[in-house]
């Protein structure tokens, strides 16, 4: 990765309790997942002070440690201590982070794509990341742990950077307005995606019109030529990339898109679609609204330079992240679409009507919870979605959330058969005597929500358990 000495220069910090013998071997800013040879990251939140584990972090192995210079001064004698070594004194420990995770990343000439977007930039980054790594080989991409997209995951994710990595692909997420463009100048991205742009996080961002020019701030930072993959059907985002000097790559459905997506279709647990009417591709999933998503990693991959007819057509080890449209099943032949890693209107609209495709003739209940941070929008949006579930040929619908009740009072005004309930364990309780054989079920709301309580509580049931 990098030495403490090199980090001690660029930081223009001393190098305390200095040991040659220890370098990084990973990053760590949670001492309960602290492997040996980590440089712990003692970082300072609202909630908790990294430095009160710094202990605890040597103990397990740490290597190192990035801490703040006025605790150092203010704790001279417990710094005294044998086993802390490698100590890295700043001013801030976040902006240290921020500054290592630049530094780091300007060490490498290498392809790097940031995907930003409202909805859809996780799945296109993991569609991205597969193909890379088809291409390159399992060891030759960089792409963010988990959901490392923010200003400390990101800069974290960079410090992984090494020598074996041929491009790297970062997502990155914001809540507030100027968040891309800040992390922009961390990742000093080569090329861009923008997926699309919809009024999510309307608590921070505040207006649609904030949001837009957030995400943009992404593309703003790409250098002279870059390619721009962008969606075809935004007005806003065509005009204002129209304006920059980036080679820009519709990709969608309609007849303007450079990468035109059409006949997307389930077949099975199988997502198939066809590309610019000459190449078929398909991945695992029961989420034919994605395959937008997969164009766009697919347009990506052709401005890099990667032959499209090179690449495989049926994507077998392509395995997206649970919670993102994740078919799973329960006993009696019951399947549930589990969508509950993030929830929007725009995302709740393309999780109804395909939820609606692949349940078929089944018994078809929507399964659901808030929405959060829309701000002043909620309640409208909410009761909006109560409208769509009821006009959308769905059986029933059962939720919990001060919010979803509006969505529930909605659809019993249409006459539709639905309940609220005070929490995921009352709900579950109520689907275990409502369920029948053969049900499908569509799991959807915001993470905080954690519906995946509700489908734990009915795996567990003995009447839900799967044969082993």
């Amino acid at each position: 990765m990098f030495s403490f000495p090199e980090a001690a220069r660029f930081l223009n910090t001393s190098l305390e309790h200095p040991d040659p013998s220890l370098s990084p071997q990973g990053i760590s800013i949670d001492t309960r997942t602290l492997k040996p040879g980590d440089f712990f990251l003692a970082l300072q939140g609202t909630k908790e002070d990294g430095h009160r584990y710094l202990e605890e972090a040597f103990k397990r192995g740490a290597s190192g440690a990035l801490i703040s210079r006025s605790v150092y001064q203010k704790e001279t004698v417990r710094f005294q201590n044998p086993s802390f070594k490698n100590l890295l004194p700043v001013a801030d420990t976040a902006e240290a982070l921020a500054e290592l995770g630049k530094w780091h990343r300007r060490r490498f000439s290498i392809p790097v794509v940031g995907i930003t977007g409202s909805v859809g930039k996780t799945s296109t980054k993991e569609f991205l990341s597969f193909l890379l790594r088809e291409a390159e080989g399992s060891e030759a991409v960089l792409s963010n742990r988990g959901n490392f997209n923010n200003q400390l995951g990101l800069p974290i994710s960079l410090l992984y950077l090494d020598k074996t990595h041929r491009c790297a692909v970062n997502e990155l997420g914001a809540n507030h307005a100027g968040e891309i463009a800040y992390l922009a100048t961390i990742l000093q991205p080569t090329a861009g995606i923008l997926t699309m742009v919809a009024p999510v996080h309307l608590e921070g961002f505040g207006s649609l019109e904030t949001i837009y020019e957030t995400k943009l701030g992404l593309i703003r930072s790409l250098p002279a030529g870059a390619p721009a993959v962008i969606p075809d059907h935004d007005e806003v985002i065509g005009k204002a990339v129209a304006a920059l000097d980036v080679k820009a790559l519709r990709v969608g459905t309609t007849a303007k898109a450079d990468y035109r997506v059409t006949d997307a279709r389930m077949e099975g647990e199988w997502v198939n679609f066809r590309l610019n009417g000459r190449w078929d591709f398909s991945f695992p999933g029961a989420a034919p609204f994605l395959a937008v998503n997969a164009a766009m990693a697919l347009a990506m991959m052709e401005a890099l330079g990667y032959s499209l007819d090179k690449l495989p057509s049926r994507w077998e080890r392509m395995k997206l992240p649970d919670g993102r449209f994740t078919p799973k099943s329960l006993g009696q032949g019951i399947r549930v679409i589990f969508d509950a890693y993030n929830a929007s209107p725009e995302s709740f609209d393309k999780a109804l009507k395909a939820f609606h495709d692949w349940a078929g003739q089944r018994r078809k209940i929507v399964i659901f919870a808030d929405m959060l941070e829309l701000g002043g929008e909620a309640e409208a949006r909410h009761r909006e979605l109560g409208r769509k579930i009821a006009s959308g040929g769905f059986d029933a619908a059962f939720a919990y959330g001060s919010l979803a009740e509006k969505s529930i009072d909605e659809i019993k005004r249409a006459g539709g058969q639905a309940g609220h309930f005070n929490a995921p364990e009352a709900l579950a309780a109520h689907l275990e005597d409502f369920l029948q054989p053969e049900d499908r079920l569509l799991l959807k709301g915001s993470r905080g929500m954690k519906l995946e309580k509700i489908f734990e509580a009915l795996e567990s049931r003995s009447r839900f358990k799967t044969a082993p």
